[in-house]
């Protein structure tokens, strides 16, 4: 149970995307090519889930005892360019398609380890911030088509607009009574 009231807390409360502000420059930069490449989204999730364990098991058995957790996010980069550079070559050799995307799978790694006790609530701080990132997603992208026609670049208006629409979001998000999400926040 208490698995899924972090989870919930992390997808929907404490919305990664709209109270951390993870990703909301480059969802609106994402386009529609990213998203029929299910290579891109395979890669990026199998690199955030490897690195988030590499990382929690590194800085709790290593940089714990040590007292020196405060250079846990060069471990956290450290890890997760090497596994992303091995999925990318993985990838550009057997489909030949490109899939970058490191500042996202960053942060939420980073967050996910920050705020997590043990590996499990690790992983699913993690599928929470993903959850997340996907509920807005096809919101955000459907703004991009109906504000950047004809394959115009992401410009100040579509920011401007762009940035109202996730007010109105959080705003509604905040004051919703979502005590029944996750009964702990309030108390």
């Amino acid at each position: 149970m208490l698995y899924l009231e972090t989870f919930l807390y992390y997808t929907f409360f404490a919305s990664a995307v709209l109270f951390y502000g993870i990703g909301i420059s480059r969802v609106g930069e994402f386009g529609i090519i990213k998203i029929p490449n299910i290579f891109f989204f395979v890669k990026n999730i199998a690199s955030i889930y490897i690195c988030a364990i590499l990382s929690w098991i590194i800085t709790s058995k290593i940089l714990l005892p040590l007292r020196i957790t405060e250079i846990f996010p060069l471990i956290v980069f450290l890890i997760l360019v090497s596994v992303s550079t091995f999925f990318e070559c993985l990838g550009r050799l057997t489909t030949n398609k490109l899939s970058t995307e490191f500042i996202i799978s960053y942060i939420i790694v980073f967050l996910s380890i920050a705020e997590s006790s043990s590996w499990v609530n690790t992983l699913v701080i993690c599928t929470g911030i993903i959850c997340s990132i996907g509920i807005l997603s096809p919101f955000i992208i459907t703004l991009r088509q109906r504000l950047c026609n004809n394959g115009q670049k992401v410009n100040q208006k579509f920011y401007s607009i762009f940035f109202i629409f996730l007010a109105v979001v959080l705003l509604i998000f905040s004051v919703f009574d979502i005590s029944w999400l996750n009964p702990g926040v309030l108390r």
